[in-house]
C-alpha cells in the first residue's frame, strides 16, 4: 500500500499529473492526497486609529474569502473527476482524500508531508499560469523536504508510462541505494533501467571503474535484463548527449539523486525551474538519500 500526495494548483496539467498518481496507486493500492494551499496573508494598513476597521483591511479580508471559496470550488471539481476515473476503470484498492489550507506555501507543505508521511509525492513542474519559477522553486523544495521519491510531471497530453527510466548517475556511493529505491518503486511496471553517467573526454578520470563497481552490486537484475549501465563520453557538451540518449532510447522518465552541492543536483533543479532539459517534456523522479 502506497500513500500519495499530490500537491496541485488547478493549472492546466494537474489532469495528467493525476493520472500518474492514479497509475501508481492502482497496482500498490493505498491514499491518493489531493492538497491545495493558497498564501493567506493580509497586508493591513498602517493607521493611526488603532479602533478603526481600514478599508482595505475588509477588502483584504473580503478577497481572502474569495480565495479560500474558489480553491474549495476547485478542489471539489477536481476530487470529483478523479473519484470519477476511479470508479469508472472500477479501481477497487485506492481511496481519495483531499484537503485545501491557506498559510505560508512551504510551511504548509512540509506540515503535510509531516502529517500524511507519503511513500511518493507527485506533482507538475509548471505553476498556474505557467508560472514556472515559483511552482520550480515549490517542487524543489518538497524534495529537499519530503524524503520520499518525488515524482515531477510537465505538460504533456498523455500518460506515457514507466517503460525507459534513465538515472542520471553521479557515481556516488549513495547512488545504489538511489536505484534500489527505483527498482523496488517500479518493479510491478513494465520498464527497463538505464542507469547512465555523462562525462567529457577531459574529466574521464576513473568514471568507467567506479560504474563497473556500481554495476556489480546490480548484476542479478542485470543478467535478466532489467538494468543496464553506460558511460558516456562527450567531447566538450554533456547536454548534447544527454538530448542525444533521451531521443534513441525513448526514455520516458529521468531519474536523479539530489545532493545540494552537487553539479548534477544543480544541473537539474535549475532544468526544472528554466525548463531547460526539460523543454524534452520528460517527468523526473528525484530519489533522496533517506536519513
Amino acid at each position: 500500500m502506497k500513500k500519495i500526495l499530490v500537491p496541485v494548483d488547478f493549472s492546466g496539467h494537474t489532469d495528467i499529473t493525476c493520472k500518474y498518481a492514479l497509475e501508481i496507486a492502482k497496482v500498490y493500492g493505498g491514499e491518493i492526497r489531493l492538497f491545495h494551499t493558497y498564501f493567506d496573508q493580509i497586508i493591513i494598513a498602517d493607521t493611526s486609529f488603532p479602533d478603526t476597521l481600514d478599508m482595505s483591511t475588509v477588502y483584504n479580508e473580503e478577497l481572502m474569502k474569495e480565495i479560500h471559496r474558489q480553491a474549495v470550488s476547485s478542489m471539489e471539481a477536481l476530487y470529483k473527476k478523479v473519484d470519477g476515473q476511479i470508479a469508472d476503470q472500477k479501481i477497487q484498492n485506492v481511496v481519495l482524500t483531499s484537503g485545501v489550507t491557506g498559510g505560508e506555501i512551504e510551511n504548509e507543505l512540509r506540515e503535510i508531508c509531516h502529517e500524511f508521511k507519503p511513500d511518493v509525492v507527485v506533482m507538475g513542474t509548471t505553476g498556474k499560469g505557467n508560472n514556472v519559477n515559483v511552482w520550480g522553486k515549490v517542487s524543489t523544495f518538497i524534495i529537499d523536504h519530503a524524503r520520499v521519491p518525488v515524482l515531477t510531471v510537465p505538460q504533456i497530453l498523455e500518460y506515457r508510462g514507466f517503460g525507459s527510466i534513465m538515472f542520471a548517475a553521479d557515481l556516488s556511493e549513495a547512488n545504489a541505494a538511489s536505484i534500489a529505491e527505483i527498482l523496488d518503486l517500479f518493479h510491478p511496471f513494465e520498464f527497463k533501467l538505464k542507469v547512465v553517467h555523462f562525462v567529457t573526454k577531459a574529466k574521464n578520470l576513473d568514471a568507467h571503474s567506479k560504474m563497473e563497481i556500481l554495476r556489480r552490486q546490480f548484476s542479478a537484475q542485470e543478467q535478466k535484463g532489467i538494468i543496464t549501465f553506460e558511460v558516456i563520453e562527450s567531447v566538450d557538451d554533456n547536454q548534447k548527449a544527454i538530448d542525444q540518449f533521451i531521443g534513441g532510447n525513448q526514455i520516458r522518465m529521468i531519474a536523479f539523486q539530489p545532493h545540494k552541492r552537487s553539479l548534477l543536483y544543480m544541473v537539474f533543479t535549475k532544468n526544472i525551474t528554466k525548463k531547460n532539459l526539460f523543454a524534452t517534456n520528460i517527468p523526473l523522479l528525484a530519489v533522496p538519500t533517506r536519513k
